[in-house]
């Protein structure tokens, strides 16, 4: 599954959780266990991560929606979402066509929550 995801690596071990190296963040250089951390050190992770040069969903496929969200969108979008989409990549929130999986996309996309 993650062999389609290659085209950005660091996003992809990045957002999945394996990224066990130092990583460079904004002017700072992080090291990361994923695995031995608790959330406020995880949000500071995500704080400091951009994904890609744009914020916009369509260039971010690769991510998952509850990060590109912290990144990329104001937190009050969190009332509308549907939370079980939080955990899906962005690309599979695009190409699912149930209603609740349109809202979720539309969401993403809804010039109101862009930071």
């Amino acid at each position: 599954m993650l062999q389609k995801y290659l085209s950005k690596p660091l996003v992809c071990l990045l957002t999945t959780g394996w990224l066990v190296q130092p990583i460079a963040a904004n002017p700072q250089t992080l090291t990361y266990n994923y695995n031995n951390t608790n959330l406020s050190q995880k949000s500071f992770l995500i704080s400091q991560f951009r994904p890609g040069d744009s914020c916009e969903a369509n260039d971010n496929l690769s991510l998952f929606a509850d990060t590109f969200i912290s990144v990329c969108r104001k937190a009050s979008i969190r009332r509308e979402f549907p939370s079980e989409f939080l955990k899906y990549y962005l690309e599979d929130i695009k190409s699912n066509k149930s209603a609740i999986g349109k809202k979720a996309w539309k969401l993403l996309n809804d010039g109101r929550f862009k930071k």
